[in-house]
């Protein structure tokens, strides 16, 4: 849904600034008056800002918002009002950005403003599902508890997001490490040797004449390397900023080897985590799946929650819709069949996403498993190689000389 850039004025003169989601600048401005605000200006938001707002230095990151939930949850729990409870965390933040940004919050929520609309005025920092869920919160009196949801949804892809890097973090530094120990033995150690090749005068093996072959020309055409490197890169990036592009690798990495189910399967535990929290709060199933796409991180499953939510709107139910598109796995589509039967479709989502979550752990487990031994033959392999191919003409000299 297309995204305006708002500007109004308040019931005590003060002008606050925003950005809303609305289908056209006509119905951005109905919504606008039905908050008691007038506007000023609407404006459409283009991709290019919204990239530069969303991406920015204000965004709050997972353990900052994970941390303010629950410290907020329990305050309001406590019975501390809103504007106390912003206060305190105002004072204890450690990060100066989120500092300010949460000083901001609770200058606009003295004014008058509803907390959803504070928190809406800060572009980019806090994530669109904690907006409207505050909204419905707030709407039903039931704030402590869509904050303490909130945490608990904020933890579990911060568990999520941390065991993930903590399981590539060996593989990447063994790789690492294996592309230095062959820069140093290329640059630094095999040209000593290749003199002394050479004044032998001994014929060299296939193995011996590669290395010094490779030896050479990275010694020689570094620059070529670098610029070689700079191109794939560019190309990259650009084949992932196009939409085509990122569909087709958003969709590879649930296939990829080794990889594939690991994301298949912590995509599934965010999809059903996030719709369960936002249905369980309150949010319409509709606007509930429209917010939950854009959590995925994955342009290839938003867009498939988006044509499942085109088919509910055309009165097709859930479990059929996901069954048709087909990317979700079969337990899931299971599980939501159940969960629309018994009239517990946010519950049963939970349960799943629990799931799910351990199946995770699990993989993430074998990953580490499989890649930790994957990435010492490797590397014992590329080094093994280069010092037979530096052992054999010795052998083969001593052998003239004998």
């Amino acid at each position: 849904m297309p995204e305006f850039r708002y500007s109004v004025v308040d019931s005590k003169g003060q002008i606050l600034n925003g950005v809303i989601e609305a289908e056209n600048q006509e119905v951005c401005r109905k919504i606008i008056a039905q908050r008691g605000l007038y506007c000023l200006s609407v404006t459409p938001v283009s991709l290019a800002s919204r990239s530069i707002t969303i991406g920015g230095k204000s965004k709050v990151n997972l353990k900052e918002l994970s941390v303010f939930c629950r410290q907020f949850s329990t305050m309001l729990i406590s019975g501390i009002s809103i504007i106390k409870s912003l206060d305190i965390l105002h004072a204890q933040a450690e990060n100066s950005r989120f500092k300010d940004i949460l000083k901001k919050v609770y200058e606009s929520v003295q004014r008058g403003q509803s907390l959803s609309s504070s928190l809406a005025s800060q572009t980019g920092a806090f994530p669109e599902m904690m907006i409207n869920m505050v909204e419905a919160g707030e709407a039903s009196g039931t704030l402590d508890r869509v904050m303490e949801r909130l945490a608990d949804h904020f933890e579990k892809n911060l568990k999520t997001q941390n065991k993930v890097k903590n399981a590539m973090m060996y593989p990447l530094i063994l790789g690492i490490l294996t592309v230095c120990v062959v820069i140093i033995l290329m640059v630094f150690v095999l040209p000593m040797f290749i003199k002394m090749f050479k004044t032998s005068g001994a014929p060299l093996p296939l193995p011996t004449r590669i290395l010094i072959a490779f030896s050479g020309s990275l010694t020689g055409y570094w620059y070529i390397y670098l610029i070689a490197i700079c191109i794939i890169a560019l190309v990259c990036m650009n084949i992932l900023k196009s939409e085509t592009g990122r569909l087709k690798w958003d969709r590879f990495k649930t296939r990829m080897p080794l990889l594939g189910k690991l994301n298949l399967t912590i995509i599934s535990a965010r999809f059903a985590r996030t719709l369960s929290t936002m249905m369980q709060s309150g949010i319409p199933l509709l606007k509930s799946l429209e917010i939950t796409s854009k959590v995925l991180n994955n342009k290839f499953f938003e867009k498939c929650v988006n044509e499942i939510a085109e088919d509910i709107r055309r009165g097709v139910p859930m479990s059929n819709s996901i069954r048709k598109a087909d990317v979700f796995p079969v337990m899931l589509t299971s599980m939501i069949s159940i969960g629309e039967e018994s009239g517990t479709l946010d519950d049963v989502l939970l349960k799943t996403a629990n799931l799910y979550d351990e199946e995770a752990d699990s993989a993430i487990s074998k990953m580490v498993g499989m890649l930790e031994p994957l990435m010492i033959i490797i590397m014992a392999l590329v080094v093994g190689f280069i010092v037979i191919s530096i052992i054999m003409p010795m052998f083969g000299m001593m052998k003239t000389v004998g």
